[in-house]
């Protein structure tokens, strides 16, 4: 989650560096805020992935105990 964090900081003070309107900032707050929820969504989704890979790994075969 600390790099959709990241990227999401990093996104927000790109966009809002930008002198705009009240209009304006709150359509950007939308767009932070989605794409912080799909990163943060993707960091989890990955931590998930990898789990089921370790638990995969390390789970013992009946692979040649026949």
């Amino acid at each position: 989650m600390a790099i959709s964090n990241e990227l999401s900081s990093e996104i927000a003070a790109a966009i809002l560096a930008n002198e705009s309107s009240p209009q304006d900032l709150q359509r950007l707050k939308a767009v932070i805020l989605e794409i912080h929820s799909t990163l943060q969504k993707m960091s989890e989704e990955e931590h998930l992935s990898r789990l089921r890979a370790m638990a995969t790994a390390a789970s013992p075969t009946d692979r040649g105990s026949h």
